[in-house]
């Protein structure tokens, strides 16, 4: 990090450092003040996933527009789950974000079991009402932002269009991959990625604020309240991410656990808490509704079928330093296709009833 672009950021901001906080994938952080108030300063990496990271305003521009609009939508629907005050620059020069502090990351390895389902389902219930408020912005999917638009969603169209191609490609995925590997050949779990497909046609009316990056490093607790940070947001089929969610703590991160990508998290001596994150987020975004817990069910095992044939393609490709940072070399990402295979199919064994009843009281 060049201590010029800190120097410079904390004059044009008018803040003064208190300690370094660490770094993301993307960013640096340190914590600082404004007057009494204390704030994060995070200025993007020249060097990212080992390789140069060049200047793009419409792409942080669309970055930090998200994060701003996700903040306040969380606001408004939780008071306190997000950072009250944000705000950021962006030029060929300099680039920087300012928010309130939102207090001390969590740390699952000191976690309770019971702590961490109560974290989870707070999450669960931020999520859910989050949903509810308008976002105001045209397109969906992905955000981008240009000079003549601002933010919007990056794809115009029909979104139920969308989501209907998009279902085709998970059916044409899990051909792909029995084609390859004879071992994700199973008549439950075919069955269930078609349940799961149908009933997503069925439950989706229109595309909403989402946020497709909840991981622990951007949870932090403020006191006994949760705040969220550093988000993903999109515009998209709301049950999409909560099966994400899902995903990501009840397999994803315990997988990919010894990737250079996440080792420093140490993610398998927490997968009890990770878990009970999961379960706890499921309850607070159901909020007790079978129906929407069995369309996050259908997704997350939709979101769990995209990440195996990620991994597919990728044994078939010339690996990059970047993919090797986030998924090892391809003797690991065999281990692992081979792992997300019996995974898949425990998770459809489980869900399977739940899916047929639901999508047969669809038809009635």
């Amino acid at each position: 990090m060049e201590k010029s672009k800190l120097k410079a950021a904390t004059m044009h901001a008018d803040v003064e450092v208190i300690e370094f906080l660490g770094e993301g994938a993307w960013h640096y952080a340190w914590k600082v003040k404004k007057g009494s108030n204390k704030l994060v300063l995070r200025i993007p990496k020249d060097i990212a996933y080992g390789k140069p990271v060049p200047f793009n305003e419409e792409a942080l521009k669309a970055e930090y527009g998200g994060t701003e609009l996700y903040y306040r939508s969380v606001n408004k629907a939780v008071g306190g789950a997000a950072p009250e005050f944000f705000k950021f620059h962006v030029s060929a020069e300099l680039a920087y974000t300012l928010e309130t502090y939102g207090g001390e990351q969590i740390d699952l390895h000191s976690t309770t079991e019971a702590t961490a389902f109560q974290i989870g389902k707070e999450i669960g219930e931020i999520h859910r009402k989050t949903e509810e408020v308008p976002h105001g912005l045209d397109g969906f999917g992905y955000l981008t932002w240009s000079e003549e638009k601002g933010l919007r969603g990056s794809i115009s169209g029909d979104a139920r269009k969308f989501l209907d191609e998009e279902s085709a490609e998970h059916l044409a995925d899990y051909q792909a991959l029995c084609a390859a590997y004879s071992e994700f050949e199973d008549k439950v779990l075919f069955q269930t990625i078609q349940l799961a497909v149908d009933l997503r046609k069925k439950s989706f009316s229109k595309p909403l604020l989402v946020n497709q990056d909840t991981s622990p490093e951007n949870i932090l607790m403020n006191g006994n309240r949760v705040c969220l940070i550093d988000p993903y947001p999109s515009i998209y089929y709301p049950r999409g991410m909560a099966g994400n969610f899902m995903n990501l703590y009840e397999t994803y991160f315990i997988a990919l656990a010894q990737t250079e990508r996440y080792k420093k998290h140490r993610f398998a001596a927490c997968d009890r808490q990770l878990k009970m994150m999961a379960k706890g987020f499921m309850e607070g975004y159901s909020a007790g509704d079978q129906k929407v817990a069995a369309e996050v069910k259908g997704e997350q095992l939709l979101q769990l079928l995209e990440i195996a044939n990620i991994h597919r393609q990728l044994l078939a490709e010339n690996l990059t330093e970047e993919t090797m940072i986030r998924y090892g070399n391809k003797e690991e990402i065999m281990k692992r296709l081979l792992f997300l295979s019996e995974e898949l199919k425990m998770l459809a064994s489980r869900q399977v009833r739940q899916l047929e009843d639901l999508v047969v009281e669809e038809l009635k």
